[in-house]
């Protein structure tokens, strides 16, 4: 990004970026009136979305702008917060856990399915249904499944039926996770 913006012609406008991993600083020693408005929501090139209601995140070098990055923001969402790029750096990695990473299982179950000719719609009532209840309670209360209790026996028959070595070290290395985390709260 900063040879990007070093290919701009600097004016006195007041220059924004929408990145969650890349601090505010990216835009010092360049213009002198900068920020960001961080909107914390997945894109996709062919998928158009609302901002209502998703949550953005501001920040600005300079008080006097705040007005006129507050207004840009309010016309995308009532959920707009001030945020440094320090806690954001934080935020954007608990959304790689949240959103990539999550899509990434995805699509690894949708490759399980593939394998046996079972199409992958099967899962999307599942996948609702857990999306929907850590809305209602803690993420870590609604784990469930053979890695919370850690059934080896189950465990190691779902390992075997692994072909991908990246697999088998994905499945090993979350429930073992899950695992520990779940007997970590009591």
């Amino acid at each position: 990004m900063p040879d990007l913006i070093r290919q701009i012609k600097p004016n006195n406008g007041l220059w924004v970026h929408t990145a969650g991993s890349v601090p505010m600083e990216v835009f010092e020693g360049h213009v002198q009136r900068y920020g960001v408005l961080y909107p914390l929501q997945t894109f996709s090139k062919d998928r158009r979305i609302s901002l209502e209601g998703v949550p953005v995140f501001l920040e600005l070098n300079n008080p006097e702008d705040e007005k006129i990055l507050k207004k840009v923001a309010k016309a995308l969402t009532k959920e707009v917060h001030w945020l440094s790029s320090e806690k954001r750096k934080s935020l954007h990695l608990a959304a790689v856990f949240a959103c990539n990473f999550t899509n990434h299982m995805y699509a690894l179950a949708a490759k399980v399915l593939e394998k046996q000719d079972i199409p992958y719609d099967v899962l999307l009532p599942l996948i609702n249904e857990t999306a929907a209840k850590i809305g209602e309670i803690p993420p870590a209360e609604a784990q469930t499944g053979p890695a919370v209790r850690y059934d080896k026996n189950i465990i190691d028959k779902q390992m075997a039926m692994l072909e991908d070595p990246a697999m088998r070290t994905i499945y090993q290395l979350l429930s073992q996770n899950i695992y520990k985390e779940n007997n970590m709260k009591e």
